[in-house]
């Protein structure tokens, strides 16, 4: 072999070394790219099974707690605001008129078992205020003699106050449901028998201030005619036996106290002069015994004669 050929060949034998080396670093690189990026998508999908068992997790427990949520809520009809689905409406002032609720849709009248007795069915209202918070109107019984298909008539089983009743809008919607859990609803009942209370209370106070003025006003009379009999009443009866009709018993008595005080002051003058006069009779008759007895017999006869 010449020169000239081992040459060519040493050059090509570099040559395909050369180009070996740079494809397999290419080849290379590239199974660390692909290795990086399997790695990286091992982490993601084992990330990502777990995200679902996490989300498998919460959302057993989300449905766990929403039936644990409605167990006790029973039936539930919503009435929203300006729909046509059906429309709730205060009547005779504490009744509600419901259109779109009846028997045709699940409130129906509970039967007693064994007989053919029927209890009008409960409904519980909410609706929504200002702040458009749900508030609880309260338990109503529905009228049997009303219950139809598609309408309803439901009556308070408790004694509504006005201030109750102010909250009574259902222009914002409504919600009823067949029932609720016993916890609130215990709740609510002691609430009512407290506000009851509370109001009774309230009433027989104000029975009792009533009473209280009633009394006040007899006893102002009485000290009136008390006062009158006392000082005088210029409307009184004008009787002359009985002067303190008019006069009052102060007057009047001071007046009998003054007539009285003058006819002891004369029977005192009398009983003066009555005294004087005796004196002076006893007087005059002991001088004229003392004479007498110093004259002579007949005299003395004559005196006693004259006695």
């Amino acid at each position: 072999m010449n020169k000239y050929l081992r040459g060519t060949l040493f050059f090509l034998v570099l040559a395909g070394l050369g180009t070996e080396f740079y494809f397999a670093g290419r080849v290379l690189k590239r199974r660390f790219n692909i290795e990086t990026a399997f790695a990286k998508a091992v982490v993601e999908s084992q990330k990502a099974i777990k995200a679902e068992v996490d989300a498998a997790t919460a959302l057993t427990t989300a449905k766990s707690e929403l039936v644990s949520a409605k167990l006790g809520w029973g039936y539930e009809w919503e009435f929203p605001a300006g729909g046509n689905i059906g429309s709730v409406s205060v009547v005779r002032g504490t009744s509600l008129n419901v259109n779109g609720l009846g028997k045709g849709n699940g409130l129906v009248p509970v039967t007693k078992p064994g007989t053919t007795d029927q209890f009008p069915p409960i409904a519980h209202v909410f609706t929504l205020n200002d702040q458009n918070q749900v508030v609880y109107i309260g338990e109503f019984s529905a009228r049997l003699d009303q219950l139809q298909d598609t309408n309803c008539m439901l009556e308070p089983t408790w004694v509504p106050t006005p201030q109750e009743l102010t909250g009574w809008d259902f222009s914002r919607g409504a919600r009823i449901r067949s029932q609720i859990p016993p916890g609130p609803r215990n709740s609510f009942s002691g609430l009512n028998q407290t506000i009851l209370r509370s109001f009774q209370q309230a009433s027989l106070t104000d029975i009792h201030i009533e009473d209280q003025k009633r009394l006040n006003a007899a006893a102002e009379e009485g000290l009136n005619v008390r006062k009158r009999e006392l000082t005088g009443d210029p409307n009184g009866p004008e009787i002359a036996e009985h002067s303190e009709y008019r006069l009052g018993l102060v007057t009047a008595l001071k007046n009998q106290e003054e007539e009285r005080n003058a006819v002891q002051a004369e029977v005192d003058n009398l009983r003066r002069r009555l005294k004087a006069a005796t004196e002076l009779r006893q007087s005059q008759m002991e001088e004229v015994r003392r004479k007498a007895g110093a004259g002579s017999p007949p005299s003395a006869r004559l005196s006693q004669r004259i006695e």
